[in-house]
């Protein structure tokens, strides 16, 4: 769930949140590594409920280009999955190119990404540099309720 919007909204250039299709296949994943996931449930049997939540926002600080690389490239690390091999790949250049992206002329690596703004996807930013569509922010998540 990590590599994926909170919604399962495609990746960039996602405007309207009637209008801003749900993503087929994969085009909802980003390949960074999202503030936060979490999916939980109920104990009790007799009034079972579940959940899952997820973020649409990927800050620098939380990218790991070292876990990428092993589990895209370490036999004995790679996923069984049929496709996490891939994944975790993508996921290794995707992060190189997110950190050298965030990078300033000065030196320093801050902020991040997101695919909606403010947790809205009807009112996005205007005049901000865009990563694969995503949209830059300084402080990432703080502003997304």
């Amino acid at each position: 769930y990590a590599f994926f919007d909170k919604y399962f909204k495609k990746i960039g250039n996602c405007v309207g949140a009637t209008s801003c299709p749900g993503g087929q296949g994969k085009d909802s994943a980003h390949y960074l590594l999202s503030w936060y996931y979490s999916w939980g449930g109920s104990l009790d049997t007799s009034s079972a409920w579940a959940w899952r939540i997820g973020s649409s926002s990927s800050h620098q600080g939380y990218q790991n280009v070292l876990a990428a690389y092993a589990l895209s490239q370490v036999p004995e690390l790679q996923p069984d999955s049929p496709t996490g091999v891939q994944d975790w790949a993508t996921s290794f250049d995707r992060q190189l190119e997110f950190l050298q992206w965030l990078q300033s002329a000065e030196g320093g690596i801050a902020g991040g990404a997101t695919n909606s703004w403010k947790g809205s996807y009807d009112t996005p930013p205007t005049g901000l540099s865009q990563f694969y569509g995503m949209y830059y922010d300084w402080q990432p998540v703080y502003t997304d309720p």
